[in-house]
């Protein structure tokens, strides 16, 4: 997990997930929400090779809960199932979640949500 800029947060998975991701998920983001800011965050999925149901239920309930307090939440993937998993937790976030799977993109996006959240600082 890193912080590219003012309230924008890179999370880059590689390997396989658990449920055991979840609780540092919660803890980076809640750390940045406590500030008062509203994180962009993006999800770097491209060599995740995949994850367990334990995992994706538990990131969507935290996500159901927490999308409203989130700015830009973007998603690279490579891999199908995980790009149905995030249209499974689509559904809970009310459509917020945005997945690409062109790279070129992703850094698009991730550069300008830095531009912006300087211009807010």
């Amino acid at each position: 997990m890193s912080h590219p800029g003012n309230a924008v947060m890179l999370f880059t998975y590689d390997g396989y997930a658990t449920a055991d991701f979840v609780p540092f998920i919660e803890g980076a983001v809640d750390r940045v929400l406590a500030t008062g800011m509203r994180p962009d965050v993006f999800i770097d999925l491209d060599r995740i090779e995949g994850y367990d149901s334990e995992y994706r239920q538990a990131v969507s309930k935290w996500g159901a809960r927490t999308y409203r307090r989130l700015g830009e939440v973007r998603f690279l993937v490579r891999s199908r199932i995980v790009a149905m998993g995030i249209a499974v937790s689509n559904l809970t976030a009310g459509g917020q979640l945005k997945p690409t799977t062109k790279r070129a993109e992703f850094q698009a996006a991730l550069q300008s949500a830095v531009a912006r959240q300087a211009a807010r600082a």
